[in-house]
């Protein structure tokens, strides 16, 4: 029996500490853990082999209530395929997730949640924008990149909500969320994805007379996506030139630095 059967063979029986101790000896690297590839065979192995999805997520909730983070990692990716069968158990055990003191387990339960908003969109929403005013940081930066995520299925109905959740985010002043949300759910993604939506939405945002809004402005165009819109938002980083406020001088500073590196003499016309 190879090491991802004998996991699905413990599992089954509910010996969540004996399936743990079977995929865990397939760990290397600094902290000794699966790759993500062999936890993605886990997952996938599990919802091959297992029919009642309320099984998946009797399994899926024994595994997060571990202290061993590929255990959560790997029920967070599980619970993002089971959201159906109890909504609020699982949005509940995600939130939990979401503000797990490791990374790892944050990001797994960030893209479960990006997975459960692509697939049942008017269901999940509300939980997700309810979770950008969550006093947690790291609940909120959930949110943002569960937009990210939701936006790559590129439907054109999801374009206003999706920017509409990633706005309340726009003048957060927590570190964890603004270096998630300009440069990357946005500049990285919506930016991308819905890339008309979101130029229309940055003519509104870039009136917001807020720092922390203006410094992610900013960080929108530090990435590749957004360093392609520079000439066409000219007057938005003219505002930003203009901004007098350290936090934002630094964050225009390191965008033009960036933009310059990339793409020399693309702000020329900016300047000018």
């Amino acid at each position: 029996m190879d090491t991802i059967n004998a996991f699905v063979h413990e599992l089954k029986q509910y010996h969540f500490l004996k399936a743990m101790e079977k995929i865990n000896k397939l760990g290397t690297g600094a902290r000794n853990t699966p790759k993500t590839a062999v936890k993605n065979k886990a997952v996938s192995r599990v919802l091959t082999e297992i029919d009642m999805k309320q099984d998946i997520l009797d399994m899926a909730l024994g595994l997060a209530n571990l202290a061993d983070p590929t255990a959560k990692e790997i029920a967070a990716h599980l619970l993002g395929k089971i959201y159906e069968v109890k909504p609020e158990q699982v949005t509940e055990k995600l939130r939990i997730l979401a503000d797990d003191e490791n990374w790892e387990v944050r990001e797994w339960a960030a893209g479960a949640c990006g997975d459960i908003l692509s697939n049942h969109f008017q269901a999940f929403y509300d939980d997700m924008m309810n979770w950008t005013a969550d006093e947690s940081g790291n609940v909120r930066r959930a949110a943002a990149l569960a937009a990210k995520y939701a936006g790559k299925i590129r439907k054109p109905e999801y374009a206003e909500p999706l920017l509409d959740l990633v706005e309340q985010l726009l003048t957060d002043d927590d570190h964890y969320v603004r270096k998630n949300l300009g440069a990357f759910a946005i500049g990285d993604g919506l930016l991308r994805y819905y890339p008309e939506s979101t130029l229309a939405r940055l003519d509104n945002w870039i009136k917001v007379d807020d720092e922390h809004a203006r410094w992610n402005i900013a960080k929108i165009f530090s990435a590749a996506e957004g360093m392609k819109h520079v000439n066409e938002c000219k007057e938005i980083f003219q505002v930003l030139l203009k901004d007098d406020r350290n936090k934002v001088k630094r964050a225009v500073r390191s965008t033009c630095n960036k933009i310059e590196k990339r793409n020399p003499g693309l702000l020329f016309g900016i300047y000018s």
